[in-house]
């Protein structure tokens, strides 16, 4: 199976799916600071060395491979696979930036203070990340290469020091101190997906009437993501705009 026993699993799909609606909620009613982000970052990351779920990027690849033989996820894995698809569309990227470990675990290395270096060029990382996720489903399904073992998160959860690829992701990770959230940004498939899935979003971060275009919140967004048009396909809900904004200008809503 794509995972470490049935009670593994239920407790990383019970915990993903409650803390997500309770990120929802918190959202709405404008309770939602970067205090308890880091909260659930922390719970989350505790998850991955735990139980190592939800691993959902693991899950994609393993749903990718099992054409050739190679066990997959269970249907229920799948239907979480799916439903935070349809959540994403609905929310916004919730999942990928408080309730994936992987995820989780740069955020917090990000949050390490010291300088740090901004893509200015959003549409590089973004396009890379597709041609990724092509290239990612080609090989598991025409050449069964199993690529996100390559990267090694897989065996840093399980702290698996002797593999030399948990030393791959401890790069990643230590680059992400620097640079926000490289594998989510470059390497994730199923982060691919959820961001091809939130340019269409209902709920997004969004300016309001207050707006006085100090541009203090495209200054400190790590994605680029915080101007008046764009997509916030890349925006994981950080709630740095949202917090630097000397007018509060930004909420989290429909448009």
């Amino acid at each position: 199976m794509g995972f470490d026993g049935v009670p593994k699993m239920l407790a990383g799909m019970v915990y993903a799916i409650v803390a997500f609606f309770v990120l929802v909620y918190l959202l709405r009613r404008g309770k939602f600071n970067r205090k308890i982000g880091y909260a659930f970052l922390a719970v989350s990351t505790t998850m991955g060395f735990v139980v190592f779920a939800p691993m959902i990027p693991q899950q994609f690849q393993l749903l990718i491979l099992e054409n050739t033989g190679i066990p997959g996820p269970a249907i229920p894995v799948v239907v979480m696979m799916v439903l935070f698809v349809l959540l994403t569309f609905v929310f916004g990227r919730i999942f990928c930036g408080y309730l994936c470990p992987v995820g989780a675990v740069q955020e917090l290395a990000y949050s390490v203070p010291g300088r740090k270096l901004k893509i200015t060029n959003k549409t590089v990382p973004i396009v890379f990340h597709l041609l990724f996720l092509v290239a990612f489903i080609i090989l598991g399904m025409a050449f069964s290469i199993e690529v996100l073992a390559y990267l090694g998160f897989r065996q840093f959860f399980y702290l698996n020091v002797t593999s030399i690829f948990f030393y791959v992701f401890l790069a990643l990770l230590i680059l992400s101190a620097f640079v926000y959230r490289p594998f989510c940004r470059l390497f994730c498939p199923y982060g691919a997906l959820l961001s091809l899935v939130s340019i269409k979003g209902l709920f997004k971060l969004r300016r309001n009437e207050n707006c006085i275009d100090c541009k203090d919140c495209g200054e400190i967004c790590p994605t680029n993501e915080a101007g008046r048009n764009d997509l916030k396909q890349e925006c994981y809900l950080c709630n740095r705009c949202k917090e630097t904004c000397p007018v509060d200008a930004i909420e989290y809503g429909r448009r």
